[in-house]
């Protein structure tokens, strides 16, 4: 089991080194410390006067959907979060020609007993893969407060290039952006398809646990999960995602030895210099062409609309 801090390499290899199932945590960005002490400030905000470790003492699992469901969808569109997620991007040597990235996801755990599904849904082992994410996609996963192995995630590696049953076969991406619509009404069932690993016992768990200023990246076919939260405390990380052009023109990524979903995420990708997005002929050619009433993308209105609605 491989995890490389701060390697000296550049973009072509640092990216062959995550497609080949390593793992690397970057400590030296200074916008992830400037994205942490901006989540910070808008976690204070928006639970205050209550400290957002201890929110969930407070905040009943209802009212708390509620309160991220209005909160996630602004903090994922705003210029502030969009801006120094591409810093971070850049700062770690990834260039703006070829580099796409999907919006930054703010995720919430707390501890077993109060707000777990929905817009806290707590993932079973899974990889991306199976949420229909291209093979050239890379994870970026940063804390916003210090994390322990009893709230944060862990990977199985031995499993990164082997198959394991799993149940993305029931998973289409465009039926699943349509029902996010309604993830914030997610208080005490899970609506939405989730798809995971079906009774996998890995042989050898690795949790990393980077320190908040610190960024995790790791393929998108890495096997993971979220631990169950036993710490007490609430767990807040963000997470996103980037794509190279050339490796997706190229065929060059990460390993899919176990998919079975349908649809494809890429159009979620745009451009970091100038927000394009892929050219619609070439995703066709990639992934096929969508059914006549697909949902393509989840966009800024649709999540302020799911908000409204809560």
């Amino acid at each position: 089991m491989t995890v490389l801090v701060d390697p000296s390499l550049t973009d072509d290899e640092l990216r062959q080194t995550l497609y080949d199932g390593k793992l690397i945590v970057l400590t030296r960005l200074p916008a992830v410390s400037e994205f942490v002490d901006y989540c910070r400030e808008q976690l204070t905000e928006l639970f205050k006067p209550h400290d957002p470790l201890h929110a969930h003492e407070h905040i009943e699992p209802a009212e708390m959907a509620k309160i991220l469901g209005v909160w996630k969808p602004r903090f994922i569109h705003s210029e502030r979060s969009n801006q120094l997620v591409k810093r971070i991007i850049t700062e770690a040597g990834l260039p703006a020609e070829f580099t796409h990235y999907d919006v930054p996801k703010p995720r919430t755990s707390f501890p077993a007993g109060h707000l777990t599904t929905g817009v806290a849904f707590a993932f079973p082992w899974h990889r991306d893969a199976w949420y229909a994410s291209p093979r050239q996609q890379l994870n970026w996963w940063l804390p916003v407060y210090p994390i322990r192995e009893d709230n944060s995630m862990a990977f199985d590696l031995d499993s990164f290039a082997k198959a394991v049953p799993n149940t993305s076969g029931s998973f289409d991406y465009y039926a699943n952006n349509a029902k996010r619509l309604t993830t914030a009404k997610q208080v005490t069932k899970e609506e939405q398809e989730r798809p995971g690993a079906t009774t996998h016992q890995p042989i050898q768990e690795l949790i990393v646990l980077p320190s908040p200023g610190s960024v995790l990246m790791f393929a998108g076919s890495h096997l993971h999960t979220s631990i169950p939260n036993t710490s007490g405390l609430a767990r807040y990380s963000v997470d996103f995602r980037t794509v190279d052009a050339r490796d997706l023109v190229a065929d060059r990524g990460s390993p899919l030895v176990d998919v079975h979903c349908t649809g494809t995420a890429i159009r979620d990708f745009h451009n970091i210099g100038d927000g394009s997005a892929f050219d619609e002929e070439l995703v066709v050619k990639l992934f096929g062409a969508p059914p006549d009433d697909a949902m393509l993308v989840f966009t800024a209105e649709d999540g302020e609309r799911s908000a409204q609605s809560v």
